[in-house]
């Protein structure tokens, strides 16, 4: 006579379904693996590579800090390398010790913490801009928008981790709370989509207006041959050929690919608090190395290419954030 054996409730940990004395007799009669608290075990060589890669980035930007004399960018960009190096470390930890809940709580914060630091740098490098291509195009001072991008974002961090934390004690005890918990999560982390998305759209509103603005100043007495190969020069007024105007330009581009990792790991994560901790999204290892762990990758090592110290003058800068000496944006 053969044991029919029944499918376990979607989203349902098999941690728990050993556990429970609900189960039916049929799973009671086979020894499940423990999974830990994530649901799955995470895979050692994953956590190594993503170990590796934050370590080689976080080494890049340290290297660019220093030799570029922007200091502030250790504690943001380096940080956030360094927050990801000991989040993937704690998933190297349950790799081997999956039972214990303290790696899992840890990791689950660092990897929450983390891009904060690389937003923040995000912030700033927007009010270089804005300091560097000119405040008139700007209603605020760039100054204003970086407090006003990371306070929001800061507010949106402290919530997430409250119920972060509430949800890590009370999962598994007190059900109501901690989806109580996941709700009070999904609000930080909209509320980080938001400040994001602000920031991408104001971003790209200011560029578009230089551009416009730039383009109705061209006079039309140049030919566009000379415009073309180089020969007008900034001292004819003509701003397309500017250096600084490439280099911002290329600045933008690694803003734009880092902004985009940023916030396809935030509706990831909204996606996750929605489906619930122990869905089948929270539950796929695949779904969180790929979207979670990668895009915050990408972002970095775009910072790295797209430095900058590399393409943005120095900031010396007046009250109203604009540029003391037009030589220096040669």
């Amino acid at each position: 006579m053969s044991t029919i054996v029944e499918e376990p409730p979607f989203g349902t940990s098999p941690l728990s379904l050993a556990m429970s004395s609900s189960s039916s007799v049929a799973y009671q009669e086979f020894e499940l693996p423990i999974v830990g608290h994530y649901n799955y075990i995470p895979t050692e060589w994953v956590c190594g590579l993503f170990i590796a890669l934050f370590t080689l980035t976080g080494l890049c930007h340290l290297y660019q800090s220093v030799w570029y004399n922007m200091y502030w960018l250790i504690f943001t960009l380096v940080l956030c390398a360094a927050g990801e190096i000991a989040g993937w470390s704690f998933r190297l930890w349950s790799n081997h010790h999956p039972e214990p809940f303290n790696p899992f709580f840890i990791q689950m914060l660092l990897l929450y913490i983390a891009p904060f630091f690389m937003a923040v740098s995000m912030y700033i490098i927007l009010q270089r801009i804005i300091s560097a291509v000119g405040v008139e195009h700007s209603k605020l001072k760039p100054r204003t928008y970086s407090i006003i991008f990371i306070v929001f974002d800061l507010l949106a961090l402290c919530v997430q981790l409250v119920g972060g934390c509430g949800a890590s004690i009370n999962a598994g005890e007190v059900p109501e709370a901690a989806e109580r918990d996941a709700w009070i999560i999904f609000g930080g982390v909209l509320v980080q989509i938001i400040v994001m998305t602000a920031y991408t759209i104001l971003a790209l509103k200011y560029c578009l207006l230089v551009r416009v603005t730039r383009s109705k100043s061209l006079s039309p007495q140049l030919p566009m041959a000379a415009v073309e190969t180089g020969l007008i020069t900034k001292e004819s007024q003509h701003p397309a050929t500017d250096p600084l105007a490439t280099r911002i330009q290329s600045m933008i581009v690694g803003l734009l690919i880092s902004t985009v990792c940023i916030v396809v790991r935030s509706i990831y994560r909204t996606i996750v608090l929605i489906d619930g901790w122990n869905g089948r999204i929270m539950s796929n290892q695949l779904l969180f190395n790929l979207l979670d762990g990668a895009p915050i990758v990408v972002a970095m090592v775009s910072l790295n290419v797209f430095h900058p110290g590399r393409l943005l003058p120095s900031p010396n800068t007046d009250d109203n954030g604009s540029l003391h000496d037009a030589s220096t944006l040669t």
